[in-house]
């Protein structure tokens, strides 16, 4: 941690000394939360959610992956006993398949997911691609 730490430290004096962007792939949603500005949450090689920090943090509307995400970070005011994993496996990327990609682990999947490709769901620059949110929208 104290590594990661220096490394994350020297990352940000470099962007400030030479007024740059840095654009940090990782898995560490900690990391995320205090270096980014903005956040593309990635999966099987296809963007579900983008936002700023806030928007992607507050929890009030995720993608069922990026919340599936935060629901695996650590809270140490929580109870419980375990963290809730995302279930089943990632489609294999020779064969994705033809909807959304996160349909066959999702709980909120709809038989629409299996089939197309959500176009994005937005909120003051916050895209979700996902059904769940377009079709929210449809009966507003």
């Amino acid at each position: 941690m104290t590594i990661q730490a220096q490394i994350l430290d020297m990352m940000s004096e470099l962007k400030e000394k030479f007024n740059t962007a840095v654009i940090l792939i990782t898995h560490d949603l900690g990391v995320v939360a205090e270096f980014c500005d903005r956040v593309v949450v990635v999966y099987s090689g296809k963007v579900v959610e983008q936002g700023t920090v806030e928007q992607i943090f507050s929890r009030t509307k995720n993608h069922p992956y990026t919340a599936g995400l935060l629901n695996c970070i650590p809270d140490l005011e929580s109870t419980a006993d375990r963290l809730i994993p995302i279930p089943g496996q990632m489609p294999d990327p020779a064969h994705l398949p033809q909807g959304c990609y996160f349909a066959e682990r999702c709980g909120q999947c709809m038989e629409i997911c299996k089939r197309v490709h959500p176009e994005a769901y937005e909120e003051d620059g916050h895209q979700i691609f996902c059904h769940l949110y377009s079709r929210q929208e449809e009966t507003i």
